[in-house]
Formats: C-alpha cells, sequence, structure tokens
C-alpha cells in the first residue's frame, strides 16, 4: 500500500519518495589455501547495509491506450470488433507502483522521505525526523515521456535537487547505521584503523559518498480485448447468452538504476521486464490477463474495470521480475558466510531483515586457486528471525539445508535470483480405456504432450509449514488411441486435459528428489465412427490423479523428472452425436496407469502465480516503531 512508504501527510502529494536500502556487497578475498579459508575471519564476506533510494513517481509514456477488440458469437467466427480506449492517471500509478515496490526494495532497505526542505530517513533501528536540507526539493512532475526522455529527467532531477544534500541526510544517520553493520565486519574495521568520529574514517566514507536510486517506467501498452457470447442453460432447460470480456495487456515495466559516487548520480542499470523465451511470454501473459462475464453485451466503458484489474496483476508480475533480474548482479544479492556447514541445517547469519523467505535458494561459493566457484547449493527451510532492532541475543539465524555439491563453514552463501516458478515440458501416456455399456473397446488410451508450470507455495506464502509444497497447473494435448476387435470402427481422435494438482517434495541429496501428490484433471475425448460419421462423438471426464515422482537437478534452475500416476475417472459428461441425435448408450472411462516425464525451468516472471505470492515481510518494521513508541527515550532523533 501507499503508506507503506509514503506518509499518511504525504499521500495527497505523491513526492518524491527515496528508499535507503541494505544491499548485500560481500568481499570474496579469501585465502588461497582452504585452510586459510576456512580459518579466516568470516566477515569478509558478511553483507552490509548501504544506501538505496527509490523514486516514487512512475514514470509513463501514454496515459490513454487502445485496443483492438474481437468479438466470437455462439457456434460463429471470430470478428473484428473495433478498437477501445483506456487511461491511466498518475495519482493511480503511483499509488500502484508504491503497493508493489517492496518486491524490488523490501525491509533490507531504510527508507529515506524528502518533503519540501526537510528530510525523514528511517534506519533499522531508528528514525530521525526533520533533517534540514536548506534547500526546497520540488516534486516531480507528471508529464509524459520517451523511456529516454524519463531517464535523463530523474538523471537531471538527482543531481541539481538531491546530490548536494546527500552527504549530510545521510551523514545524520550515518552513527546508526554504523552501529547496524555486521559486528564481525564493524570489528575488523576497527583493527585495521583508528575510530574517527566514532567510527572507522573509511567506513564513515562508505556510509555517506556511495548510494543508488531507483526508477520505474511503463512504456506503451500493446494488448487485445476478446468478447465470447456463450451459451448457458437453465434449470428449466431454456437456454440464455452471456459474454465473456477478456484483455490480454501484459505490461513491461523497466528499471534505472542510478549510482551516486559521493558527488554525482549516474546511470547504473537498466532492467526491462520482458519476456525471454515461450514460456515466459506464456506466463507474463498469464499475469496481464483479466477477465469479466456479463449477462449483456459489453460496451467501451465496460472496459476500464477489466484493465485496472489486468494492470493491478501484470504490475505485480513485472516487479517480481526485475526483483530477480536486479539479484542477478552481485551487488544487489543478499550474501553472508556460511556459519554451520551441517547438510540438514545450515546456519546463515540473514533472515526476514532482508526479506529471506522460506525456500529461498543459496548457492555456496569458494575460491579455489583465486577463481570464486559454486561449490554446491541448498535452500533456506526456516527463516530467521534476526531484525536489527531486536536484542543480539534474540535474534535467530536462518536454517538451511544443502540440496546439491558441497559445503565447509566460512564458504559464501549467495542469495540466488528466484521467483520460486518453473515452466515445463513433458509428454505423457495414460492406460484409460472407453467402455460402452460396460464392454471394453480398447479405445481411449492417450498420448499427450503437456505444457505447465510450477509454483513452490512455500516461498509464495512465505510459509514454513508449506515448504518443499508445490502447486502445478498443466495442459496437455493429444490424441486417443482406436478401438479393437468389434469395435474397430471407433477411431480415436484429439485429446486434451488440463489439470491442477499438488506435491510435496523430499530431496535426497546430490540433487535428487521424490514426491508425492496428486491431480484433479478434466479430459475431452473425441473419437470417430468409421461406419457412421454422423455418429462421432465426445465426451469429458473428471479424474484424480495420485502420483508419485523422481527428480533431478542439474542446477537451481534446471531439473528433470519422471513418474507414474494411477489416472481415476470419477465422473464422465456426454450428451450427443455430430447428428444431433441424443446417445443412449453408456459411455464410460475406465482408470489406468499413467506414466510422464519431462524437463522444468525457472522462470523470470510468476505467471500464474504472481497473485499468490506474499507481500515482504514488514516484521522489522513493526518492531522498530513499537520499541521507539515504548522507549524512554526519545523516539526520534532530529537535527
Amino acid at each position: 500500500m501507499l503508506s507503506a512508504l509514503v506518509p499518511k501527510n504525504l499521500l495527497p502529494l505523491l513526492p518524491l519518495t527515496l528508499l535507503a536500502t541494505t544491499l548485500a556487497l560481500p568481499a570474496t578475498s579469501f585465502a588461497e589455501t582452504r585452510r586459510d579459508q576456512v580459518t579466516a575471519d568470516s566477515s569478509v564476506a558478511a553483507s552490509e547495509r548501504q544506501v538505496v533510494m527509490g523514486i516514487s513517481r512512475l514514470g509513463l509514456e501514454r496515459t490513454r491506450f487502445n485496443f483492438p477488440v474481437f468479438y466470437t458469437p455462439h457456434e460463429g467466427e471470430t470478428r473484428p470488433y473495433g478498437h477501445w480506449s483506456v487511461e491511466i492517471n498518475q495519482d493511480y500509478a503511483d499509488a500502484t507502483l508504491a503497493e508493489y515496490i517492496r518486491f524490488v526494495i523490501p525491509s533490507r532497505f531504510d527508507r529515506l522521505v524528502f518533503e519540501n526542505d526537510e528530510a525523514t530517513l528511517t534506519t533499522a533501528t531508528q528514525v530521525f525526523e526533520d533533517l534540514d536540507i536548506g534547500r526546497l526539493v520540488p516534486e516531480l512532475d507528471s508529464r509524459t515521456r520517451s523511456y529516454r526522455e524519463f531517464r535523463n529527467y530523474l538523471l537531471n532531477h538527482l543531481n541539481t535537487h538531491i546530490a548536494p544534500v546527500m552527504q549530510d541526510v545521510m551523514g545524520a544517520a550515518a552513527e546508526a547505521r554504523y552501529e547496524e553493520m555486521n559486528a564481525l565486519e564493524k570489528n575488523t574495521f576497527i583493527t585495521q584503523r583508528a575510530r574517527q568520529t566514532g567510527m572507522p574514517a573509511r567506513v564513515l566514507e562508505g556510509l555517506v559518498s556511495s548510494s543508488y536510486a531507483m526508477g520505474f517506467y511503463l512504456p506503451r501498452l500493446e494488448g487485445r480485448m476478446f468478447i465470447s457470447q456463450q451459451e448457458r442453460q437453465r434449470y428449466d432447460g431454456s437456454t440464455y447468452y452471456v459474454y465473456s470480456t477478456s484483455l490480454q495487456a501484459p505490461l513491461e515495466t523497466r528499471l534505472v538504476v542510478f549510482h551516486y559516487n559521493g558527488e554525482e548520480f549516474t546511470v547504473d542499470l537498466q532492467l526491462s521486464a520482458e519476456a525471454d523465451g515461450i514460456f515466459e511470454g506464456m506466463a507474463q501473459q498469464m499475469s496481464g490477463t483479466a477477465s469479466v462475464t456479463t449477462e449483456r453485451m459489453p460496451r467501451e466503458r465496460d472496459a476500464q474495470q477489466i484493465f485496472d484489474e489486468a494492470f493491478q496483476d501484470s504490475f505485480k508480475d513485472s516487479t517480481l521480475a526485475l526483483s530477480t533480474q536486479l539479484k542477478e548482479d552481485r551487488r544487489f544479492a543478499v550474501s553472508t558466510p556460511v556459519l554451520d556447514p551441517t547438510p540438514g541445517r545450515i546456519i546463515l547469519e540473514v533472515g526476514n531483515q532482508e526479506d529471506i523467505r522460506v525456500d529461498q535458494p543459496f548457492t555456496f561459493r569458494r575460491v579455489i586457486d583465486q577463481q570464486e566457484e559454486v561449490v554446491g547449493w541448498g535452500r533456506v527451510r526456516k527463516p530467521g528471525r534476526n531484525c536489527l532492532v531486536l536484542p543480539a541475543d534474540e535474534r535467530t539465524p536462518s536454517e538451511g539445508a544443502l540440496l546439491a555439491g558441497d559445503v565447509e563453514a566460512y564458504d559464501l552463501a549467495v542469495e540466488h535470483p528466484w521467483t520460486g516458478v518453473y515452466g515445463r515440458i513433458g509428454a505423457s501416456q495414460s492406460g484409460t480405456e472407453l467402455t460402452i455399456n460396460d464392454e471394453a473397446t480398447g479405445a481411449g488410451a492417450t498420448s499427450m504432450l503437456e505444457l505447465g508450470f510450477q509454483g513452490n507455495l512455500g516461498y509464495l506464502f512465505n510459509a514454513s509449514g508449506m515448504s518443499e509444497v508445490w502447486m502445478n497447473l498443466d495442459l496437455g494435448l493429444g490424441a486417443n488411441s482406436s478401438g479393437e476387435e468389434t469395435f474397430d470402427y471407433l477411431e480415436g481422435s484429439a485429446a486434451a486435459r488440463l489439470r491442477l494438482g499438488f506435491e510435496k517434495r523430499f530431496h535426497l541429496g546430490a540433487g535428487t528428489y521424490v514426491s508425492a501428490g496428486a491431480d484433479f484433471g478434466a479430459e475431452a475425448h473425441s473419437f470417430t465412427n468409421l461406419n457412421d460419421e454422423d455418429k462421432n462423438f465426445d465426451l469429458t471426464t473428471y479424474n484424480v490423479i495420485p502420483r508419485a515422482e523422481l527428480g533431478y537437478y542439474f542446477t537451481p534452475n534446471v531439473k528433470i523428472y519422471a513418474g507414474a500416476a494411477y489416472n481415476q475417472p470419477f465422473g464422465t459428461q456426454y450428451d450427443e452425436y455430430d447428428d444431433g441425435s441424443i446417445i443412449t448408450d453408456e459411455l464410460a472411462m475406465t482408470g489406468g496407469l499413467n506414466v510422464q516425464a519431462g524437463i522444468a525451468f525457472h522462470l523470470g516472471f510468476a505467471g500464474p502465480f504472481a497473485s499468490m505470492m506474499s507481500h515482504p515481510s514488514r516484521e522489522c518494521d513493526y518492531l522498530r516503531q513499537a520499541s521507539l513508541n515504548t522507549s524512554s527515550n526519545a523516539p526520534s532523533k532530529k537535527r
């Protein structure tokens, strides 16, 4: 929500909002020998807080968009239906950005808000209010611009109005931020250099002279709207029509990162939420699609409601994609030394202060022959409760498990960019069989090519009780087998299956796992009567499919799998032959063994699971505020 980033008294103004953040800046200068690496001070790899700022004004290329509309009447062909317009205003765009910016800039970041000639800086443990910056910081305007124009406009704004006061503002909280540093790292600095002004000089220099700023931009939208007339039946048998209207308009939000070097801002990194490959394109389309069903033919004014719904979901997914891309840069990925390398209970000094989620992958890295190498990887099973505002003896580390490779004490654990969602493609063979009046026909076994998505529910909901519980959504397309002997006139034709399921995985080590789960599916089967084409027919079955699977991860992003299941129909639906006559025979599908195998790979978009992704933890923010409210000291510091 907007109030998560901007104080309530600032909401009407939507000012320039800056978020100061913690980042992973690991040092990887391990000693040359493994013995020296293990005994070296672990602080060389510890992550520390550094300032990053997020700008709350969403840049727009346009505020009005035209989409072509296509109409499909019942039992008719799709035809063009004109163009409909929708619009987005700046306030709505900024509020949407404020709602989802925390996926890119979560609670690992401090918050710095400029209002008029004052600033408020919120660190992990303290709040510094009414910092007089000696100049008025104007609000960013809401003009539409090209991406290049917007980037240059932000850069000029930062260097004109923000850069001259950055060191003073950050310096006001430097002592507090120093106290929030990793204790081992702080002590290392102290032994190297005498403390000056309460801290080592080069630490002070780093705290006030290096930061990043992030701006978000939305390019022109392209999409389509579809209206489908659908026949429905009342209880009395009469029919009526409804209209399903859908919009496909995925957002390709852009992110520009500016670096402040102590004197000025420069463009450092530019990212775009663009799909890479067919599966990411499908995922992006799914999160960028919204629909509504009405009893009347929709009109252009109805398009705005659908657009607003699609905009929210697609923008959320685009911020997830940008966050994942950002963590591919080591400067923006959390890292920490491994304190306890026990494979089933690896201890990492990170947690909810850094927004580490359940099942978050980490890679384990080691310097070998002066080259950093990935030696293993694992996942966090229980994120630590390590808010810096808590007393040190009340903080808990994260607990993880090694899934592949090796890990030793003081290896560097680096956050792996992850959405928790995979796309997969596989083949399946099902031994179901069609019966007519309880007589087996030999027809009905299906061979399918399946495309689908899998999402880790522990990660999506950030719930330890759902660790390694996966949800899948798959679509299979293929063909039926034909009849045999007295039913050899039945020729199997098209078959399709949609299934939704869940599974629990159990990792065995060396990248392998086994899982147990079940799917609920709906299958459509078509059969051709070679003796009489008027007697061709279709039927739909509803199935429960208990299954088991064996899988192997090549990397945290790619795996193969194979499994067996039992496809048990529990209901069959059919109506009439192609000539319109009623089917009087009793048709049914019997259960049968199903085998499948395929490959799955990580996606940069959450796609169909985007709406399920819980917001980053704010527990540390709440604890800080509670501590300030109950403290016997002043709840804030002023300069």
